[in-house]
């Protein structure tokens, strides 16, 4: 769904010699200064400036056996990639699965959708570099994770880098367009049953077989997000779980054994739950998971007797009709976008809404929520183009769908606020900047920058708004 602007496969081709040049001469464990002083462990750093460039930054959770005392000791690494720049989000969500499987995390501050090619490869090319100079990480524990835009960065850059072991992959797989990589690498890959990119995704899994890569796709439900912690979880244990398969990590007994009693819970209760899909789901995850560690006969036997019930037989095909479905109603979706109404567009949405999906099989529900969700993208991008193109009263129509697809993203609403002020309709692109506001919209420095904003610097109604933002 996200598309890469062309060239960016030549900024990872020059970022694989530029980190590959930088690691061999700091060998993953050579320190940059006697300067940098190590943060203190087991807290959330939510803005540490990378030592060769202080314009970038990024948020930090050191486990907290890591002690300066213990110099011989060496962390595996998570860099993470959110599309929004958002480095402190991932390393909130998951500071408690780094402390608990002893990973180091780093969430970037500056990476997301939309930047240059300089700017893009600066920034993945300086936070290797600290990395290795800064801190005590196993070189072959060196992993990327990220989300929907994100998520494409950390695949395009383990591509072509061979430090890379593996990349959780959220929301979103490779790039449009990318070419098979240059060095294999394990992937985790996580998507919401409620995500537009779940089709994307689930096609994925056949591409990574071909490949012959070691991986695991698995789902969860809800939206295109990052995934909740239970979730996650699954991606740690597996990247922790192939180290010990590697020889990379002594083989922890204990931990096998837990894990893989979790999954003889987690099936029961999907069976009980009759969520037969989710129940092979797991027990294919088990198999993978346990491969060469413990022994997987059980989880087999448990397969094979899942995949003969009628009722999964029966959840399965209505999936599978659920999905092509869907792919038609997304191209109906698009033709309509610029030939139809708005009162056709408020009854065709509305269809899609949870009071006329009542009772209906939660696959139809799933589906519309994928369906609004692919809506509100396709429309975000054809609003930005058709401002680009300063053509008003396109951009007014499709903007007004795109508050309808998804009321509650403050991104619609915001957008509806500059197109009416360039309209020269102050009053109201001052209250669709309160609804900004109030669906969760926080870009004040956006907001001043916005040359359609300038001429309300002296409006008390607009400075009531920028109180509101943090």
């Amino acid at each position: 769904m996200m598309r890469y602007q062309q060239g960016f496969l030549k900024i990872v081709i020059a970022f694989f010699f530029v980190v590959t040049v930088s690691a061999c001469s700091s060998g993953g464990t050579k320190k940059n200064s006697e300067s940098f002083i190590l943060p203190e462990s087991g807290v959330i750093h939510e803005k540490i400036r990378i030592n060769k460039d202080s314009s970038l930054s990024y948020a930090l959770y050191l486990p907290s056996s890591l002690k300066p005392s213990s110099p011989a000791l060496r962390y595996p690494v998570i860099l993470a990639f959110d599309p929004h720049s958002s480095g402190l989000l991932p390393v909130k969500l998951y500071k408690d699965l780094a402390e608990k499987y002893g990973i180091i995390m780093l969430g970037s501050n500056n990476s997301k959708n939309g930047l240059s090619e300089e700017k893009v490869l600066n920034i993945i090319s300086r936070l290797f570099d600290e990395v290795h100079e800064n801190y005590p990480i196993d070189s072959n524990r060196i992993y990327l994770m990220g989300f929907s835009g994100g998520s494409r960065i950390a695949s395009l850059t383990a591509m072509l880098h061979p430090e890379v072991k593996a990349v959780i992959g959220c929301g979103a797989g490779f790039p449009q367009g990318s070419q098979p990589p240059l060095y294999k690498f394990d992937y985790f890959g996580l998507v919401g049953l409620a995500d537009f990119n779940m089709n994307e995704m689930m096609q994925l899994d056949g591409m990574l077989n071909l490949l012959k890569m070691r991986h695991f796709i698995t789902t969860f439900t809800g939206p295109h997000a990052w995934p909740p912690l239970e979730n996650m979880e699954d991606a740690f244990q597996w990247i922790t779980l192939n180290a010990m398969k590697d020889g990379k990590i002594l083989k922890d007994e204990v931990l096998v054994s837990k894990i893989m009693q979790g999954f003889v819970q987690r099936i029961q209760k999907q069976k009980t739950e009759n969520r037969m899909i989710e129940a092979v789901q797991s027990c294919k995850e088990a198999i993978a998971f346990a491969d060469g560690l413990a022994e997987v006969t059980s989880f087999e036997k448990e397969l094979q007797a899942i995949l003969q019930l009628p009722e999964f037989k029966k959840q399965t095909l209505y999936r599978d009709n659920i999905l092509k479905k869907e792919q038609n109603e997304q191209q109906l979706l698009m033709d309509a976008l610029f030939s139809k109404d708005e009162a056709w567009w408020k009854a065709r949405i509305n269809k899609m809404s949870g009071v006329s999906m009542k009772d209906k099989n939660p696959e139809d529900t799933l589906m519309n929520s994928r369906l609004k969700a692919f809506l509100s993208l396709f429309c975000y991008s054809n609003v930005n183009a058709a401002m680009t193109q300063h053509n008003q009263e396109m951009s007014g129509k499709l903007v007004k769908i795109y508050q309808l697809a998804d009321p509650t993203n403050p991104e619609a609403w915001y957008l509806g606020a500059v197109i009416r002020m360039q309209a020269n309709d102050s009053l109201e692109g001052i209250r669709l900047l309160k609804t900004a506001v109030s669906t969760g919209f926080t870009d004040r420095t956006r907001t001043l920058n916005q040359p359609e904003f300038k001429s309300l610097k002296n409006s008390p109604a607009f400075f009531d708004i920028l109180q509101k933002m943090k």
